[in-house]
C-alpha cells in the first residue's frame, strides 16, 4: 500500500516574502492501535496476543522509570526517547522552584536502520481526495458572498465551504472571523447555524 501524500503552500516566513512556496505532506494518516499491531506480531511469530502486550506494557513501564530519571532512552532499530521541560516564560532564573518545572513533551528521534528502511521501502501516490481548501484571499471571498447574497437570504456551513472551496475546519475559521468583523451573524442555534449578512454588507 503506497503513502498517499498531497501538495500544501508552506507558511510564509517573512512579510516580504513574495513567492509561495510547497511541500509534501501525508494524507491518508490513520492511527494504528496496539490490538492491530499485537495481531500482527502474533501471526509472524510463537507469541500470543497476551505474551505481547504484556511486553509492551513493561516496555511503557521501563520508558517511564528511565525518562523519570532524567535519562535518554534508545530502542536499537527504532529510535531515542527524550525528555523536554516546560517553565513560565517570565520566571526569574534566581527563583526557581521545582513546582514551577514541568513536562512539555517527549521527543523521539528515529534511529538510522528505521529510516533507512522506511526509505528502501516506502512508496508514495498523490492523493486523489482533496484534504485543503482552495487559496482564496479576504477580497475574493467577500466577492463571492456578494454575489451569493445577491440571489440568496442566508447561508449555511455547508453551502459555504461548497462557494468557497474550502474544507470543513477552513470554512468554520473565516465564518468565525466574518462574525467577529461583523460582517454576518449567526440566526439560529449554534449547532445549526443560518449566517446573514449585518446591515450594510453583501449588498444588504
Amino acid at each position: 500500500m503506497a503513502i498517499e501524500f498531497d501538495i500544501y503552500p508552506s507558511p510564509s516566513t517573512s512579510e516580504n516574502e513574495e513567492k509561495t512556496t510547497f511541500h509534501a505532506r501525508v494524507a491518508n494518516s490513520g492511527t494504528i492501535a496496539t490490538n492491530e499491531i499485537a495481531q500482527n506480531i502474533h501471526k509472524r511469530c510463537t507469541l500470543t496476543m497476551s505474551d505481547i502486550k504484556a511486553v509492551l506494557s513493561e516496555l511503557h513501564d521501563e520508558l517511564v522509570f528511565h525518562l523519570c530519571n532524567g535519562n535518554n532512552v534508545h530502542l536499537e532499530g527504532i529510535g531515542y526517547f527524550r525528555l523536554t521541560l516546560s517553565a513560565p516564560k517570565e520566571i526569574n532564573p534566581t527563583n526557581m522552584h521545582r513546582q514551577n518545572i514541568g513536562i512539555k513533551a517527549v521527543d523521539f528521534r528515529a534511529d538510522t536502520s528505521l529510516k533507512k528502511d522506511l526509505m528502501e521501502k516506502a512508496e508514495f501516490k498523490r492523493t486523489d481526495h482533496k484534504h485543503r481548501s482552495a487559496l482564496l484571499d479576504i477580497y475574493e471571498i467577500d466577492a463571492l458572498l456578494v454575489n451569493f447574497f445577491d440571489s440568496n437570504q442566508y447561508l449555511t456551513r455547508r453551502r459555504f465551504e461548497q462557494l468557497c472551496d474550502f474544507t470543513p475546519s477552513t470554512a468554520a475559521r473565516h465564518l468565525k472571523r466574518l462574525i467577529d468583523e461583523g460582517r454576518l451573524r449567526n440566526t439560529n442555534t449554534k449547532q445549526s447555524p443560518i449566517y446573514e449578512p449585518v446591515k450594510g454588507f453583501y449588498g444588504k
